[in-house]
């Protein structure tokens, strides 16, 4: 892509072509069998973002400004225990910001889920995604695959995953990317719409053409989801990160170390809907407490975000 533009029309039909290929391909594995079942969904959301902190590098979307998203499903029943689903994606944001251009993302996803046992699942995942926001790029385009092994017995489930994931940043000059991510996750259902889960991640991404890109990243969060009302829950969390730069000196560090950032985020969110379908609502308040060793990122912020939609 050209250097500070969002995807142009030229290459969207490209893209919606490619995602129609993938499900034509998808659907020619249908068995005959008059057993095999389908089903659609999707999910439209509106999407408003308040920041303290407006950085040109940040967060994923850190700033401040408004969105929308859109995203539509089919999901495959092959046999009792194998699923196979596809997803397409599209949405926007503009930018509060006058010198950030309004952004436009398009995506697809492939799975195929299998039930090892009742209680276990094996679950493998492609995905494409353009014109996103990341940690250390404005804009770049993402290829992904994936597993994920899921165990649930009861109220208990426990979430292990790895992907692989090659980026291709928009600069003046080309540079790619490419790294893993390892994430888990443990969930324990109390009662309805009451639960506690809590996730960990770690990642990495190196860069040889643009090696200021290259980092490592840690995160710890823990969500609890407590029932106010029906279908109406309160959203207390804790998020906690740390992450360093491979080729970025720190600013104002007297020691001339790479850049390392750190923060813990406090926050409280308020949520309506159901998980499936219906209207939804959620409110989200966060205040980053942030430390780093480069004068220029160190600043404490507030964060807020509101997001309402429709699942269907």
């Amino acid at each position: 892509m050209i250097r500070g533009q969002s995807a142009t029309p030229g290459r969207v039909p490209s893209v919606v072509l490619a995602l129609l290929s993938l499900l034509a391909a998808g659907l020619a594995l249908v068995p005959a069998a008059a057993s095999a079942q389908t089903g659609w969904s999707g999910e439209i959301a509106v999407r408003a973002v308040e920041s303290e902190r407006d950085l040109p590098e940040g967060e994923e979307i850190d700033s401040s400004g408004i969105g929308i998203r859109g995203e539509i499903g089919f999901d495959l029943e092959a046999s009792r225990r194998t699923r196979v689903r596809f997803e397409a994606e599209a949405g926007g944001f503009d930018y509060r910001d006058s010198t950030r251009k309004s952004r436009e993302t398009y995506g697809g996803t492939a799975s195929v889920s299998h039930d090892l046992t009742d209680a276990l699942e094996f679950r493998l995942q492609a995905r494409r995604i353009e014109n996103i926001a990341v940690l250390e790029a404005n804009q770049a385009d993402q290829t992904s695959v994936g597993a994920r092994l899921q165990w649930e017995s009861g109220n208990d489930r426990v979430r292990v995953s790895a992907d692989y994931r090659k980026r291709e940043y928009d600069l003046g000059a080309p540079a790619s990317g490419d790294g893993y991510r390892v994430a888990a996750q443990y969930k324990r259902r109390i009662g309805a719409y009451h639960w506690l889960s809590i996730d960990l991640s770690h990642e990495e991404m190196s860069s040889i053409e643009s090696p200021s890109r290259s980092y490592e990243r840690r995160v710890i969060n823990a969500t609890y989801s407590l029932p106010v009302a029906k279908r109406l829950r309160l959203l207390p969390s804790i998020d906690v990160r740390k992450w360093g730069y491979d080729a970025r000196i720190a600013q104002g560090d007297p020691a001339g170390d790479f850049r390392v950032d750190r923060y813990a985020a406090p926050g409280l969110g308020l949520a309506y809907g159901r998980a499936d379908s219906g209207p939804f609502f959620r409110a989200e308040a966060e205040y980053r407490l942030r430390q780093s060793n480069d004068q220029r990122f160190g600043q404490d912020g507030l964060w807020i975000g509101v997001s309402a939609g429709y699942r269907f």
